[in-house]
Order: C-alpha cells, then sequence, then structure tokens
C-alpha cells in the first residue's frame, strides 16, 4: 500500500502599498493570528497523515470586516478538519460552506459592510488523492512533469466575460474589473450565486508540487514565472519565499500569500520522488 508525506510552507505579506492585511492561510491546522495578520508570516508542516488540508483565505472588502472574514474562515476549518480527522465527507464540506458564508454575511451586515467577505481555495488531502475547494479568486495549480496547470477557475465578472469570448485572458489581467467576485465567502447561502467548487478526487503523482496563492500573488507574477520558481525551489520554504519576493519586486500592489506543498513518499522524498523531481529539472527549455 503506498504511502505519503506532504511538506508544505506558507508565507504571507501585507504588500508594499498596503499597511493592512486581509490574507490569510490554513497550513493543515495552523495559520496566522490576528494580532500576526498586520505582519505577516511563514509557516512550515510536514505531515504523513492520511488526511490533511491546506487553504489561502482572501478577505475582501472595508478592512476590519474582511480581516474578520479570513479569521472566521480559517477557524471554521480548523473545527471541520477536527470534527472529521479521517477525512471530510463531501456533504460535511459543503455544509460547513453554508453555515460559514452565512455568518460571514451577518458579520458584515452588523458592522455596516454588507458586500465584505473572503475568496478561499483549499486542498483536501486523502490518502493520496486530492480534491480542490474553491470560492473566489484564489488560484491552486499543479507543477508535475514540468508543467504547470491550473486547477482552479475564478469566480469573477471577467472570467464570465472570458468564457463568453468578449475578452481575451490578456484584456481580463489589465481590466478594472478583475476582481469583481461572483461567488465568495460573505453570500447567503441561498443565493443562487453560492454555489463552491468541488473537484473530483484527484491522484497524486511523487514529486507532484502545488501551488494555493491569493490574487495577490498572480496580479504581480506571471504563469511562467511562477512555474519557474516552484521548479528550481529544492523544499516548498523556498518556493514560498521566492514567490512572495517576486511579487514584492514587480509592485506589491496588494497582499500577498503563497502556499507551496510538495508531495513525498514516507520517510522523505524518497528514489521515485527525487527522480521526478530531477527529471522535472533536466526537461528540454526548463532553466
Amino acid at each position: 500500500m503506498a504511502r505519503w508525506r506532504l511538506s508544505a510552507a506558507a508565507r504571507n505579506h501585507h504588500g508594499l502599498l498596503r499597511q493592512t492585511n486581509e490574507d490569510n492561510f490554513y497550513l493543515n491546522g495552523r495559520w496566522l493570528p490576528r494580532e500576526a495578520m498586520v505582519h505577516g508570516g511563514r509557516l512550515l508542516m510536514d505531515s504523513g497523515a492520511p488526511a490533511q488540508l491546506y487553504a489561502v483565505c482572501d478577505g475582501t472588502g472595508p478592512h476590519e470586516a474582511a480581516a474578520g472574514a479570513a479569521m472566521r474562515t480559517v477557524a471554521a476549518l480548523f473545527a471541520l478538519q477536527g470534527a472529521h480527522p479521517a477525512g471530510i465527507p463531501d456533504a460535511a464540506l459543503l455544509h460547513a460552506m453554508q453555515t460559514l458564508t452565512d455568518a460571514v454575511a451577518r458579520d458584515g451586515e452588523a458592522l455596516g459592510a454588507g458586500d465584505a467577505g473572503a475568496a478561499l481555495c483549499a486542498c483536501l488531502w486523502r490518502a493520496g488523492r486530492i480534491r480542490v475547494l474553491n470560492i473566489g479568486h484564489g488560484r491552486v495549480y499543479r507543477l508535475r512533469g514540468g508543467v504547470l496547470h491550473p486547477l482552479t477557475v475564478d469566480h469573477t465578472e471577467v472570467q464570465n466575460m472570458i468564457e463568453e469570448g468578449i475578452l481575451t485572458p490578456d484584456q481580463a489581467r489589465l481590466s478594472p474589473r478583475r476582481h469583481l467576485l461572483t461567488q465568495y465567502i460573505g453570500l447567503h447561502a441561498w443565493a443562487e450565486a453560492f454555489r463552491p467548487y468541488l473537484s473530483p478526487p484527484i491522484p497524486a503523482s511523487p514529486g507532484d508540487r502545488y501551488l494555493l496563492c491569493s490574487h495577490g500573488l498572480v496580479d504581480m507574477v506571471e504563469d511562467a514565472a511562477l512555474r519557474r520558481a516552484l521548479l528550481l525551489a529544492r523544499t516548498p520554504g523556498q518556493a514560498v519565499d521566492a514567490l512572495v519576493q517576486q511579487a514584492l519586486d514587480n509592485g506589491g500592489q496588494d497582499n500577498v500569500t503563497a502556499l507551496c506543498i510538495f508531495v513525498q513518499g514516507s520517510g522523505g522524498l524518497g528514489i521515485r520522488g527525487r527522480l521526478a523531481g530531477y527529471v522535472q529539472r533536466m526537461r528540454p527549455g526548463n532553466p
């Protein structure tokens, strides 16, 4: 029976143009406390548990309500994982998201910020398979065999315009409407628009590398540079450091969060994982 280990790292920075921070992350039971969010932070994780959970939360709207939405989201993930340590059933996950989105909506209304909320992207690991959850404009990518592949589609107005042929992806990237969400935590659960995306189980492969990130990273760093950073990093910590630094070097216009997961064999990377990483770096055209 195959056994696995995941090594992960997350790094968060408030950016160069903001003094506030509405981003947070969930690193299989760990996250930034509220008082640390203003400064950002970096955490590492290594686990061979059969069920694991990782996520990036990006608060939206006025600062106090947005930061509160991100904190409420990571706390809800902790409670959900604690209630289902052997793996979170689909029904429990979707029910938790409905309960969470209603609670965030009530919080925003109480603060006079009815449009406040949070975008959430997450990876749920269970015994060699991964499922992707997406609500909003967070991104999840997988690097396998040197190829960077997106596993999420943004829930935004401009993404709808891309699908309708009104905008090209390059035009959407520069659109002033690119951050207008069609779905986020903070919509009432009964709203027709609230339809979280949950992927089918995706089999993992030794050497896979996953990136979860807020739009503060992808707005500043092109996909080719994301791929290069993931490819060259020897550890998840190196990867998140390189990615966040690139976002800052390119202007750092928003809060930036990157979370990387490296899929390994039990007791370390193992020969298959080391070979997979070596092959990725040696492919023609790789840096």
